[in-house]
């Protein structure tokens, strides 16, 4: 397993913040003619730049000082996790024409606030309860700095599409240390978004087995309408996925097509294979 499942106050900030530098440094690289460029199904690598501005603002700021405050997680025009794509178009409206010199100085400021409240706090405020309406049940203010954390090197992968020849793939760029503790976010993270209302009824493990530098195995168990994280790794499986941790990231942001993968032998599965093929609808933000 990965021996990270609940990093200190320190490592979270060592972490966040090298993804931040990171992100910062990838994206002064890029000129107008990348930046206009459609990196997904529909935005531009400009407009991944403003949603990660923005998200940031209007979403993970007041989610983490209302769970500070010890109130329940509120955000206007996101009730529910069925609001989260019109919420994620309405803030982007808010930002879409905004200069990319002046969304890096935003970027720059909203995650640098963020980073700000999180040496705030103790290690016993992080773990006090907090809520957000893209969850499945609630967290802590921990699992908060873990999800902005994460959405920079997701939004990363997206923007990267513009010019792959200038940004390396996130993975490949990282440490091993770096490797596991992103590899170890994700797959913690994961039972906070899982979809209860498709997986209700279902009982399974799930053990992914990531190999080279910074793998390991994690393991996430459904079961009771309800999906966790276990530590150690189960003597038992379900559904084993072997693979490597940037092809995995591939996977997982519909970089890499799993049919695809399964047949090149990239990704290599043990169990019951139609439990992987459920992972994308049990497990999703915006879907």
């Amino acid at each position: 397993m990965g021996d990270l499942m609940k990093p200190t106050k320190e490592q979270i900030h060592t972490f966040y913040t090298a993804a931040l530098d990171r992100c910062r440094d990838a994206f002064a690289k890029l000129d107008d003619k990348e930046w206009a460029k459609k990196v997904s199904e529909h935005w531009t690598a400009r407009e991944h730049l403003a949603h990660l501005v923005i998200v940031q603002v209007e979403e993970a700021l007041p989610l983490t000082r209302q769970a500070i405050a010890g109130e329940r997680g509120q955000i206007p025009g996101f009730e529910k996790r069925e609001d989260i794509l019109d919420f994620f178009r309405m803030t982007l409206d808010r930002v879409r024409e905004v200069p990319v010199p002046e969304l890096l100085k935003r970027l720059d400021a909203t995650f640098g606030e963020h980073i700000q409240m999180l040496d705030a706090l103790s290690e016993a405020d992080l773990d006090r309860p907090a809520t957000s309406p893209g969850w499945d049940r609630p967290g802590t203010i921990r699992d908060l700095f873990f999800a902005s954390y994460l959405f920079l090197p997701g939004q990363y992968q997206e923007i990267r599409k513009a010019a792959k020849k200038k940004l390396p793939h996130w993975i490949e760029a990282s440490t091993p240390e770096q490797v596991n503790y992103h590899l170890d976010r994700l797959f913690n993270y994961m039972p906070l978004i899982f979809r209860s209302d498709r997986g209700a009824d279902m009982q399974a493990t799930y053990l992914f087995t990531m190999e080279g530098a910074g793998g390991g195995q994690w393991a996430i168990r459904i079961a009771e309408g309800k999906a966790e994280s276990t530590d150690p790794a189960p003597d038992g499986f379900d559904m084993e996925l072997k693979t490597k941790p940037e092809l995995w990231i591939d996977l997982s942001t519909g970089e890499l097509n799993p049919a695809w993968a399964i047949m090149t032998r990239k990704v290599h599965l043990g169990g019951n294979a139609g439990l992987a093929m459920k992972l994308g609808t049990l497990f999703s933000v915006a879907e």
